[in-house]
């Protein structure tokens, strides 16, 4: 048999190419391990909407690369899985830096230097251009082209690297009529995605060093899905388990935590430490490579989301040199569980989940704070259930009884007490999809309303500020509360 040489069609192939399935989260994220693994110690996000012609630019301060580097990162496949990267290195396959540019915009230019003493070179891919002549055919920036870009872009460090991206075309419908805010909310997904993707970077847990992330100007805090860095006076986690285990020649770190009720945690702390402050939905396996997040919570078949389990956080590491035994994808969002850490693995989310589990077991028998519950909670020890009845002694609802006929009262609180749909509240809390709340987010307006319902009905400003305040499930504070119970009386 004789080679035959069949290249890929350029224009073809590269949409191709723009198909791999990156959103803007994991495309950003992907040339900021480029950044790291630079040794950059600021990185900078900045985009603009630009009257409907966005730009998105990744800057940093790290050692950058000359004329004969830039070139190698912007070609394809330059560097592959097989390769031996240094520790630290965050890259993977060596397509990152333009498979995720090509997934979100045609036109990709990255801008560099190592030296200070050296001009900056510049680079561009534009894929109209490339399809027009059907040829893999890059385009070298001139100093004067690249001085222009620079300076219109406000860049601002002495050396390193720029990817600039623009001529968006996958991220948003440009052309939609909201595609300005459209534009902006996912912005801030994005701030949001980064927060907790390299938050053991912002923090400088790694042997990295810590690292400062702006988006458009704006720090980046670090989230805190373990839970580690509470607010003065506030619990941190209990650490349950802290193992090395060893798979073949590889070393996998794992860590289990049980993170602090939410009760014990204020609005601010809750809301680092899971997703909109929502411990079921932060619950479970967080995987890292070389301290980067690969994956974030869920149990991977080896446990079930619920309510008991919402406490337990497992942290599971391994380092750039264990890739051939994790199946990640290109755009390192997507890991598979290795089959011979899955059994090992079992055995402490097994222990993990009981924790959690007897917390919540624990918390049922303890009576309510609240000093005027609309709902008591009763433990039922034969039984081994939760019981809710409605507190008759609520200042509310006791004046509201006492002006109907016992037979009437009775009946009516026998019957919600019957029909509270408890099957329907776990399921619908156990669903990772649906936000459960009895009102809109504007709780001032809903607390007014509420008050004003009660003046209309004839309660006294008294009974309706006890009854408000004595229920911990309306967080409201007494002098927000007393200023709108004084626009209401007078």
């Amino acid at each position: 048999m004789e080679p035959l040489a069949l290249p890929p069609v350029a224009g073809p192939f590269v949409e191709s190419l723009r198909s791999i399935g990156y959103s803007l989260e994991s495309a950003v994220a992907d040339v900021i391990d480029n950044s790291i693994s630079a040794n950059a110690k600021v990185i900078e996000v900045d985009t603009r909407w630009a009257s409907g012609n966005p730009y998105l630019m990744i800057s940093d301060n790290g050692h950058g690369m000359d004329e004969s580097g830039l070139q190698s990162a912007m070609q394809l496949g330059s560097i592959g899985p097989s390769t031996r990267r240094n520790k630290t290195d965050l890259g993977r396959f060596g397509m990152g830096l333009k498979t995720a540019s090509f997934s979100q915009c045609k036109k990709l230019t990255v801008i560099s230097r190592m030296k200070t003493n050296t001009p900056w070179k510049g680079i561009c891919w534009d894929l109209d251009f490339v399809e027009k002549k059907n040829e893999w055919l890059a385009q070298k920036l001139s100093e004067g082209e690249v001085k222009r870009k620079l300076e219109a872009l406000n860049f601002s460090f002495e050396q390193g690297t720029a990817v600039i991206w623009n001529r968006f075309d996958k991220i948003i419908d440009l052309t939609a009529p909201h595609a300005e805010k459209d534009y902006e909310r996912s912005i801030r997904s994005l701030k949001e995605h980064l927060a907790l993707t390299y938050h053991r970077f912002l923090k400088g847990e790694n042997s990295h060093g810590k690292i400062s992330l702006r988006v458009n100007g704006r720090e980046v805090d670090a989230k805190d899905p373990f839970a580690l860095y509470p607010p003065d006076k506030c619990s941190s986690s209990t650490l349950l388990t802290n193992e090395i285990i060893r798979l073949g020649e590889k070393n996998i770190l794992v860590k289990a935590y049980q993170i602090p009720h939410p009760s014990q945690m204020p609005h601010d702390f809750q809301q680092r430490v899971s997703p909109g402050g929502n411990h079921h939905l932060g619950q479970g396996i967080y995987i890292y490579r070389a301290g980067r997040l690969i994956s974030a919570g869920g149990w991977m078949r080896l446990a079930k989301a619920s309510e008991a389990n919402k406490l337990a956080r497992i942290h599971v590491e391994f380092e750039n040199d264990a890739d051939d035994i994790w199946k990640i994808d290109v755009k390192k969002s997507r890991v598979e569980l290795p089959s011979s850490l899955r059994e090992q693995l079992r055995r402490v989310v097994s222990a993990c989940s009981l924790k959690s589990s007897r917390t919540f077991t624990r918390r049922a028998k303890m009576k309510s704070t609240d000093k005027s519950p609309v709902w008591d909670r009763y433990f039922d020890r034969e039984r081994e259930r939760v019981l809710y009845k409605l507190n008759t002694k609520h200042p509310a609802l006791s004046t509201v009884f006492a002006e109907m006929p016992e037979r009437y009262s009775k009946t009516l609180i026998n019957l919600l007490e019957q029909t509270l749909p408890l099957e329907l509240i776990k399921n619908d809390i156990s669903a990772t999809n649906i936000e459960v709340g009895q009102a809109n987010s504007d709780l001032q307006k809903n607390v007014a309303e509420l008050a004003n319902q009660f003046h209309l009905s004839g309660f006294s400003k008294d009974i309706v500020r006890e009854s408000i305040l004595g229920d911990g499930n309306i967080a409201i504070n007494a002098k927000t509360l007393e200023e709108i119970l004084n626009n209401i009386w007078g």
